[in-house]
């Protein structure tokens, strides 16, 4: 990694004493009768690579709304280093390092990929006009995309979109990524530059929260998973003990196991 952008996203290993990087308790949203989360807990330490799977409608995307704070919590509480940050906004939660990529990539088409990075790195990462041009050009080169610096977004193919999407997350010098099934839609070839993209992330200190479908992909990262269904919590631990749980494999793969 750069040694610019490895000075804004390089923390320490990931070790499991003091407070988590991030760390929800009990949460809970509901939609009418309907638990969309239903008292879900999970933490993720400094460094660390988790993982989550589970079904469609399981409550991933609606975890990470929670954790991103794009909407409130009917119950629970979520700390940030150990700072309570249940009911801070998504752009404060953004400013103090917690970044998000969503399963759609959302860019603005009006722009060129730099201008896409750059609006991040000044909004989101809080840098004046010169300091963020710089930082831009540096996580593009990062993630790929100089090439493409002054191509439209709307141009730009599903592999490029989606290193968009990770850019703009970098810009804003995260310590806390979550990313949303960034891997769907990619052929083999592409998803490995993906992984090695994320590969990057990891190596710098930076703690990541990975939503993915694709699990040869998502198990080459992380170092624990979790399996969501209906709302709550089925299992989590070691990646593989997770995939050979009899629930998770009912919930998820569809199998009986026996």
């Amino acid at each position: 990694m750069h040694k610019q952008v490895a000075r804004a996203v390089a923390k320490p290993a990931h070790c499991s004493t003091g407070p988590a990087a991030i760390e929800a308790t009990g949460l809970v949203k509901r939609y009418g009768s309907m638990r969309a989360l239903d008292a879900v807990s999970l933490r993720a330490d400094r460094g660390e690579a988790v993982g989550i799977v589970g079904p469609n409608g399981a409550g991933k995307t609606t975890l990470f709304g929670a954790l991103a704070g794009t909407f409130p919590l009917n119950q629970g509480g979520i700390t940030y280093h150990g700072k309570v940050i249940t009911y801070e906004s998504a752009a404060t939660r953004c400013a103090m390092g917690i970044a998000r990529t969503y399963q759609v990539p959302r860019p603005f088409i009006g722009m060129t990929v730099f201008e896409n990075v750059l609006v991040a790195a000044r909004a989101g990462g809080g840098r004046d006009t010169a300091e963020a041009a710089d930082f831009a050009a540096h996580v593009l080169d990062e993630t790929g995309l100089m090439k493409l610096a002054n191509t439209p977004a709307a141009a730009a193919g599903l592999l490029d979109r989606k290193r968009i999407e990770v850019a703009r997350a970098m810009a804003t010098s995260p310590q806390v990524i979550l990313l949303d099934e960034i891997g769907g839609g990619l052929t083999e070839a592409e998803l490995v530059e993906l992984i090695v993209l994320i590969d990057t992330l990891k190596a710098g200190g930076m703690t990541i929260i990975w939503i993915e479908h694709i699990l040869h992909a998502l198990l080459k990262v992380i170092d624990r998973l979790i399996c969501m269904s209906e709302g709550r919590i089925l299992a989590q631990g070691d990646p593989h003990d997770v995939m050979e749980n009899p629930a998770v494999r009912r919930a998820y793969l569809g199998s009986d196991p026996e």
